[in-house]
């Protein structure tokens, strides 16, 4: 296992997952000195440092529904290469793939083993507060999906058949301590886990008699409280908590309590970053931790505590008057990861996705709306569909993400509008 949290906020080099010598430890290389602020890890760069065997060689990659050989990647041509490399012996630079979806996305073609998943309506999920929940600002909340249809097939909840595997391994948290599973599947894992003691996935209806909230002994009836009140809870903060929640000692108390901090202590907001200087600090030889020499130039220039902009390292070596305008891409909300793919009915909201263009740019290029362009980069070049806007700046193009989808995946048609008129920007962009 990681020695180490998966995910989380450094506060410096000592948080690193790196070794004695400062290489990653992590194969997307998330917080190490090539990427130590990586918050959400780095998921598009695991098939990549796979293919390289950077930072070490891998046996088996591991994938779970996030299309990484579609949407999930970046320079996606080139992706789709490295999973069917082979090196000079003829062998497979990654040598075995399991992938785990729910129906035949781009990335299941590339697997040697296919773990076949549950779709929204046969499992147990859970929007936990601990991983982007419904919340909002008036008040936490978080909510479940339950089974209402039974599977008609041979599949089963992949958070259930990853328990059981962790299980099976051995794998501190999921063995009791007499070596039998910990959890009989995930919904037991939602309703028992605790992260610390009595905070777990779920903060409605805690303690035995569900009278709790946020932390709590587990409630065995805890799920049909949820199910009762329609797979949601939620708690309005009162009025003296709405507001500077930063400073506001009733928020911060109750925050306390909820598990969200620590300590009901102000959060201070920092002009100057006292974590940045630190890794600036380590770059000039102060510290335990230390990065690497041929890192510590880019980490004293660039981990600057004080704001300052600088040119993206790719835009400076890229010819700005052959590709003068920033294209950006964004999720809709019926479609907000690539996990909504998994849902037909929210695809028909949104079968093609054009390339928003400003008024004015398309004029002084001679495009007029609902002109098919082609759209390129020093990464290659993509065909899409504009729409002519007013509410975009002049050197900036966008589309929504994850709508295109490859011909032959999905079970889609052939004369399918998401594999016909839809398209992928991340085609174009560089990983």
């Amino acid at each position: 296992p990681l020695e180490g949290m998966p995910l989380g906020f450094v506060c410096g080099p000592d948080d690193l997952l790196v070794d004695d010598v400062g290489t990653p430890i992590r194969i997307d290389k998330a917080y190490s000195w090539d990427a130590p602020l990586a918050a959400h890890g780095l998921m598009h760069t695991v098939i990549r440092n796979a293919w390289a065997g950077d930072p070490y060689r891998i046996d088996t990659l591991f994938m779970y529904m996030s299309n990484m050989a579609w949407n999930s990647s970046m320079n996606t041509v080139e992706t789709m290469a490295m999973l069917t490399d082979m090196d000079a012996s003829g062998e497979y630079r990654i040598p075995f793939i399991i992938y785990s979806d729910a129906y035949y996305s781009e990335t299941v073609p590339f697997a040697d083993l296919v773990l076949p998943d549950t779709t929204y309506l046969e499992r147990h999920d859970c929007i936990s507060l601990l991983d982007r929940p419904i919340s909002h600002a008036d008040g936490p909340g978080d909510a479940i999906r339950h089974p209402v249809v039974e599977p008609d097939r041979d599949v089963r909840a992949f958070q259930t058949v990853l328990i059981e595997l962790g299980a099976r391994l051995g794998l501190p948290g999921f063995v009791d301590g007499d070596g039998s599973a910990k959890y009989r599947d995930y919904a037991d894992y939602i309703v028992n886990h605790e992260r610390r003691p009595g905070i777990g996935p779920l903060a409605g209806w805690r303690g035995k008699d569900g009278t709790s909230i946020g932390k709590g002994e587990a409630n065995p009836d805890q799920l049909q409280r949820y199910i009762d009140n329609g797979g949601f809870w939620h708690q309005d903060f009162a009025d003296d908590q709405r507001y500077y929640k930063m400073a506001n000692r009733s928020y911060l108390e109750f925050a306390e309590t909820m598990g969200f901090i620590p300590k009901a202590e102000p959060i201070v907001f920092q002009l100057y970053s006292e974590p940045i200087q630190r890794f600036r600090l380590a770059a000039r030889g102060h510290g335990r931790v230390l990065p690497p020499e041929a890192e510590r130039s880019r980490i004293e220039t660039y981990m600057d505590p004080l704001p300052f902009w600088y040119t993206p390292f790719e835009e400076a070596v890229v010819d700005v008057e052959k590709y003068p305008l920033h294209a950006l891409t964004q999720r809709p909300m019926h479609m907000y990861h690539s996990w909504g793919s998994q849902n037909a009915w929210l695809r028909q909201i949104t079968s093609q996705n054009r390339l928003f263009v400003h008024s004015q740019t398309a004029a002084g290029l001679g495009l007029a709306d609902d002109d098919w362009v082609w759209i390129e980069s020093i990464n290659g070049r993509v065909k899409g569909q504009i729409k002519l806007v007013d509410g975009v700046n002049v050197d900036t193009v966008w589309t929504w993400n994850a709508i295109g989808k490859r011909r032959g995946s999905w079970g889609l048609k052939d004369d399918a509008a998401e594999s016909n008129r839809g398209f992928l920007l991340n085609h174009i962009i560089g990983d």
